[in-house]
């Protein structure tokens, strides 16, 4: 069966990541192709996991966005798509850009169409923005309900802000949670998390605070440098490790000038893209995590399957505790009480079993997950 996933760039997110672990699990009776939203003036950029997809047998296609194409020269290049690949399944992953998507998958007549709320959608920006993000939403939502033919959310309230409550029926609407491999992270080697601190000369006593994610400005990066300046101030041995993609130049500068500024430049590591994120995980002593809003916030789920506890800001949403004892949420930015807080984390929990077998139990084993997907590709299919 032919299944073509419709994303924006294959970088490494939450949606992306969970795709990609569906992908690196599904049966063989199942071939994935990736049509990848891209906008005209950055061009096509090749994503974080276009190679390990290629390997595993898929294509990438590019299809410039609906917005710099326009509606109709958009369909045009979709129907294009379509021929090449023949999919039996769409299964759409746009958020609020699936509308349009799912339009066209109907007119290039595909007769399964899936379209997947990955995230509680809110809007961040000024008023004017906002108000014209809402008005997209609403226009796309009236969409999805006429040519869409199923509708998956990663939780209720994704699906209710993407779904029209009358769409979410039981032969036809479905919850499946965004989902880690918890297996990756629990199977990382200690000679291969000591040679990572090694490679940056991080002693076995220091504290590694860390935090994965697209370096942009609402994910607050630059909040955990003030933080850490306090616990420079107790003349406590500390690095910060963060891993992600720098997509906004002016902003990884303005988090490196500001630990200047706090004469922290020697405690700060910035990887980059990395491809070996489960022993990044298993580097770290405390998830710092205090983005302004996240859509799920899947790399919490990634830092509790590693044993790592988390310190969050309630931008999180507080379905990524696993009921482990591993997670605290702050609802202010009080200097103080982050410093107190991630003072009094517990340690790392190596109970491995029970942490696999809550996470699973919770739905948010990939594992797991992907048999169900199987199942209902199939029930679609017949």
């Amino acid at each position: 069966m032919k299944v073509l996933q419709v994303t924006g760039a294959m970088n490494r997110g939450g949606a992306e990541v969970m795709l990609m672990d569906i992908y690196r699990n599904i049966s063989k009776d199942f071939h994935f192709d990736f049509l990848v939203n891209y906008k005209l003036k950055e061009g096509i950029v090749k994503g974080d996991f276009d190679n390990e997809i290629e390997t595993l047998g898929g294509e990438v296609f590019h299809i410039a966005t609906q917005w710099d194409l326009g509606f109709l020269k958009y369909i045009i290049e979709f129907k294009k798509a379509i021929q090449k690949v023949k999919p039996d399944i769409v299964h759409i992953h746009m958020n609020a850009k699936s509308g349009i998507i799912a339009l066209a998958a109907k007119k290039a007549g595909i007769q399964n169409i899936i379209v997947h709320s990955h995230a509680d959608l809110k809007f961040r920006g000024g008023l004017i923005s906002k108000l014209v993000s809402h008005l997209e939403l609403l226009v796309q939502k009236i969409i999805i309900s006429k040519y869409a033919t199923h509708f998956w959310g990663c939780s209720i309230e994704a699906s209710e802000s993407l779904f029209y409550k009358k769409l979410l029926t039981p032969e036809k609407s479905f919850i499946i949670k965004n989902a880690v491999d918890v297996e990756v992270y629990q199977a990382v080697l200690n000679k291969d998390v000591d040679e990572l601190r090694e490679s940056y000369e991080i002693n076995e006593q220091t504290i590694v605070f860390g935090n994965v994610g697209r370096v942009v400005r609402h994910k607050n990066v630059d909040f955990i440098i003030d933080v850490l300046n306090e616990f420079q101030k107790e003349q406590i041995d500390f690095v910060f490790v963060f891993a992600g993609r720098d997509e906004q130049p002016n902003y990884l500068k303005e988090i490196f000038d500001k630990a200047k500024q706090y004469d922290l430049l020697d405690k700060i590591i910035h990887l980059g893209v990395r491809d070996d994120i489960p022993v990044v995980m298993n580097s770290f002593d405390v998830f710092i995590g205090p983005a302004l809003q996240e859509g799920f916030g899947l790399v919490a789920v990634e830092a509790q399957a590693a044993g790592v506890p988390c310190v969050l800001y309630n931008g999180f949403p507080k379905s990524v505790d696993m009921g482990f004892g591993l997670v605290k949420f702050l609802n202010n930015f009080e200097l103080s009480n982050w410093v107190l807080t991630i003072k009094d984390v517990p340690k790392k929990n190596f109970n491995f079993k029970d942490i696999k077998a809550g996470i699973t139990s919770r739905g948010f084993d990939s594992k797991s997950n992907t048999k169900r997907i199987e199942n209902l590709y199939k029930l679609m299919s017949q």
